[in-house]
């Protein structure tokens, strides 16, 4: 007979992973049978990274992430990551950790209705009292996760149900080929009243969101673009499916200055969120008519009236419509209204952060990243203010090529999803490199993780725009009270931590300095180390955003109003 341990590590490695991220407590056999099944296990600092890395390595894989935490406080201090990854719709499974059976309602130390506490985070949460069943449940969760519209799952495993003895007979059955459901095709009357739509729009637009990416739609939509003429724009983790050529295909937070033109949009696995101005004016038209594919029925038309619904995978939706387009031989149309629209603003982008006095401006890091960065760079986006910069200038051409902090918005997140992107590519044996760019506030919030990406070998490039607060509030409060109470703390010297934590470190005080910086950073990186920039950034640079050509990031006042 096997441990119950060796049946959850030998069902996680059927489900194809090759890398768990997890804290110890409670489930220290369980680590020891992910070492024997030759499971890669990277040891965090905090639980909440620990599911942000799962989140981030579930995404490069467009598949399962596990991540191991303890009971009670361990769970309890995940709940953030696991809200990350619910609204990310990241198929991760949370392997927690309980005391014994025996001690149920005993009120033993680090215990939690750990179902009840993250409910409303979960698709399904469950607790396994029997060790011959652990395979089972693994699989079941896996199966959850990844069906309909992905997401984080939950399973309780208690220490004697760990350690006990699975039924070799029971285990085996649960341990055989992983066969998956092919998710719905859209119905054909869906398809041609949105190919209609389409075909007769003069000035259609697509915006690809994260279920393009996960549908891996790179193929479909280059075809929708370049044989009818339909601009794409690019949002979230869909950037780089399609080359952003700035000529018909474009990041969203650039180009949705162009999309109030459009007078149809097809949303491709797109939420219609505050992230897209929730698909009512001022981004878009007052008389612009909606498609929207969705594998999620109930998303669709959330918050706006759609005119073509498609329940459905979204890829098979794409490559439809493309066939009925076909079969209307619709005139190629001219796109270059949609680079028309940009031009404005990206003339004031280019003409914006170009002093060499004083602190730096976030564009100068944006910049002289992009000089740097390899076409197949993944770039790691975390904060608000800077955040907004570096979207203005770096763009993605290689999928996947893009992960940040949205939909949720959680501050912090960057460190342990460039972890996780990289756990990832190493296991693939990909050697592109993952570019993090952050906020000083953002990235103190789980600093101890640089500690962990120097002890696995996870060559992280990390730059941090330190302004010394927390810029996009501190932008709030100078507009509602013209003080800054309660956002600012100190431009402190990251770069000693992370020579503290067994990384490199860098300064770099003025625009002149960090070009030097990012070379020497990158140098370390390429010699298998990762490296902090710390840059000491403007802290008015964030004022310059109250121009509208500047908004990369709106948040929510776009149709709610507010600071």
């Amino acid at each position: 007979m096997m441990l119950g341990a060796d049946l959850i590590a030998k069902a996680i490695a059927r489900q194809g992973v090759g890398t768990v991220f997890g804290l110890p407590g409670h489930l220290e056999s369980v680590f020891g049978a992910l070492q024997r099944e030759g499971i890669r296990l990277i040891h965090m600092r905090h639980e909440s990274p620990c599911v942000l890395a799962a989140d981030a390595y579930a995404q490069m894989r467009r598949s399962l992430g596990v991540a191991c935490v303890t009971s009670g406080p361990g769970l309890a201090n995940a709940v953030g990551g696991i809200a990350s990854a619910f609204d990310n719709s990241s198929p991760v499974l949370i392997i927690a950790g309980r005391n014994p059976l025996r001690m149920l309602d005993a009120r033993p130390m680090q215990e939690l209705d750990h179902a009840r506490l993250v409910r409303s985070i979960v698709k399904w949460a469950q607790v396994v009292h029997d060790p011959s069943r652990l395979g089972e449940y693994v699989e079941m969760a896996a199966r959850i996760a990844m069906s309909g519209q992905p997401g984080p799952v939950l399973l309780e495993i208690p220490r004697d149900v760990a350690n006990g003895e699975a039924d070799d007979a029971v285990a085996a059955a649960s341990l055989g080929p992983v066969l998956r459901a092919h998710p719905p095709a859209p119905a054909s009357e869906d398809i041609a009243r949105a190919a209609a739509l389409l075909g007769d729009a003069e000035r259609p637009l697509i915006v690809a969101g994260a279920g393009a990416y996960w549908s891996d739609t790179g193929a479909e939509l280059a075809r929708l673009n370049r044989e009818f003429g339909i601009p794409v724009l690019l949002q979230g983790s869909s950037r780089g499916l399609v080359p952003e050529d700035m000529e018909t295909v474009f990041p969203w937070p650039v180009a949705s200055v162009a999309a109030q033109q459009a007078d149809v949009v097809l949303f491709a696995g797109c939420r219609i969120a505050g992230a897209i101005g929730f698909g009512t004016p001022p981004v878009f038209a007052a008389d612009a008519r909606f498609i929207q594919i969705d594998n999620d029925a109930s998303e669709i038309g959330r918050g706006r009236p759609v005119e073509a619904p498609v329940a459905g995978d979204c890829r098979h939706a794409l490559a439809s419509m493309a066939d009925a387009l076909s079969g209307r031989s619709p005139a190629r149309r001219d796109v270059r209204w949609v680079k028309a629209a940009v031009a404005p603003r990206l003339e004031r982008i280019e003409s914006a952060g170009r002093s060499e006095e004083g602190q730096v401006h976030p564009l100068r890091m944006a910049r002289e990243l992009a000089a740097r960065m390899s076409e197949n760079g993944l770039f790691v986006g975390d904060g608000a203010n800077c955040n907004n910069w570096f979207k203005a200038v770096l763009r993605c051409t290689h999928s996947p090529g893009f992960i940040d902090h949205e939909p949720f918005g959680a501050m912090g997140v960057g460190l342990p999803h460039a972890i996780g992107a990289v756990a990832a590519l190493q296991e693939a044996g990909d050697e592109r490199p993952v570019f993090l760019g952050t906020g000083d506030g953002a990235f103190g919030q789980y600093l101890g993780e640089l500690a962990t990406a120097s002890l696995h070998g996870l060559p992280i490039f990390v730059m941090v725009a330190n302004d010394g607060a927390w810029g996009s509030s501190r932008n709030i409060a100078l507009h509602l009270f013209n003080g800054t109470y309660g956002v600012d703390f100190a431009q402190s010297g990251y770069e000693l931590v992370a020579r503290g934590l067994e990384c490199h470190g860098e300064i770099a005080a003025t625009p002149a300095e960090v070009g030097p910086a990012f070379d020497r950073a990158l140098e370390a990186v390429r010699a298998g180390r990762p490296a902090v920039v710390n840059v000491l950034v403007d802290p008015d640079s964030g004022l310059e955003r109250r121009d509208p050509l500047l908004q990369m990031i709106t948040f929510n006042r776009v149709r709610f109003g507010g600071a």
